[in-house]
Protein backbone atom coordinates (compact mmCIF):
# COMPACT_ATOMS: atom_id res chain seq x y z
CA UNK A 1 0.00 0.00 0.00
CA UNK A 2 2.78 2.25 1.02
CA UNK A 3 5.20 0.89 -1.26
CA UNK A 4 4.69 3.77 -4.08
CA UNK A 5 6.52 6.30 -2.03
CA UNK A 6 10.04 4.81 -2.74
CA UNK A 7 9.79 5.40 -6.06
CA UNK A 8 9.38 9.01 -5.94
CA UNK A 9 11.35 11.90 -5.68
CA UNK A 10 11.65 14.37 -2.91
CA UNK A 11 10.45 16.73 -4.08
CA UNK A 12 7.29 14.13 -4.99
CA UNK A 13 7.35 13.09 -1.38
CA UNK A 14 6.83 16.82 -0.22
CA UNK A 15 3.83 17.47 -2.39
CA UNK A 16 2.26 14.44 -1.17
CA UNK A 17 2.93 15.10 2.51
CA UNK A 18 1.14 18.26 1.75
CA UNK A 19 -1.97 17.04 0.05
CA UNK A 20 -2.46 14.65 2.75
CA UNK A 21 -1.56 17.11 5.81
CA UNK A 22 -4.24 19.24 3.94
CA UNK A 23 -6.98 16.49 3.88
CA UNK A 24 -6.17 15.36 7.15
CA UNK A 25 -6.82 18.73 8.61
CA UNK A 26 -9.77 18.70 7.01
CA UNK A 27 -10.98 15.39 8.47
CA UNK A 28 -9.59 16.19 11.48
CA UNK A 29 -12.05 19.53 11.64
CA UNK A 30 -14.76 17.15 9.87
CA UNK A 31 -15.09 14.72 13.00
CA UNK A 32 -13.47 11.77 10.65
CA UNK A 33 -13.43 8.64 12.01
CA UNK A 34 -10.38 7.43 13.95
CA UNK A 35 -10.02 4.56 11.19
CA UNK A 36 -9.93 7.41 7.89
CA UNK A 37 -7.01 9.61 10.66
CA UNK A 38 -5.34 6.39 11.35
CA UNK A 39 -4.95 5.57 7.51
CA UNK A 40 -3.96 9.06 7.19
CA UNK A 41 -1.68 9.05 9.63
CA UNK A 42 0.50 6.17 8.27
CA UNK A 43 0.62 7.75 4.84
CA UNK A 44 2.38 10.49 6.46
CA UNK A 45 4.74 7.92 8.67
CA UNK A 46 5.16 5.93 4.87
CA UNK A 47 6.22 9.30 3.21
CA UNK A 48 8.64 10.58 6.14
CA UNK A 49 10.22 6.88 6.23
CA UNK A 50 10.73 7.83 2.08
CA UNK A 51 12.28 11.09 2.75
CA UNK A 52 14.75 9.75 5.45
CA UNK A 53 15.89 6.89 3.41
CA UNK A 54 16.64 9.41 0.65
CA UNK A 55 18.53 11.62 2.93
CA UNK A 56 19.89 8.23 4.12
CA UNK A 57 21.57 7.15 0.86
CA UNK A 58 22.50 10.68 -0.07
CA UNK A 59 24.82 10.73 3.42
CA UNK A 60 26.11 6.89 2.31
CA UNK A 61 26.86 8.02 -0.98
CA UNK A 62 28.85 10.98 0.31
CA UNK A 63 30.56 8.98 2.42
CA UNK A 64 32.15 6.51 0.27
CA UNK A 65 34.23 9.51 -1.71
CA UNK A 66 30.86 10.61 -4.14
CA UNK A 67 30.05 13.99 -3.12
CA UNK A 68 26.23 14.46 -5.00
CA UNK A 69 26.17 18.16 -4.74
CA UNK A 70 29.48 18.54 -5.64
CA UNK A 71 30.36 21.10 -3.29
CA UNK A 72 32.85 19.43 -0.71
CA UNK A 73 35.75 22.08 0.43
CA UNK A 74 37.99 18.76 1.13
Amino acid sequence: MYSKYYGMTFDELMEQQRLITKRYNAAFGGGASQDVMNQMHGHMEAIRHAMWEIGYKQSFDASNNSDPFKDSIV
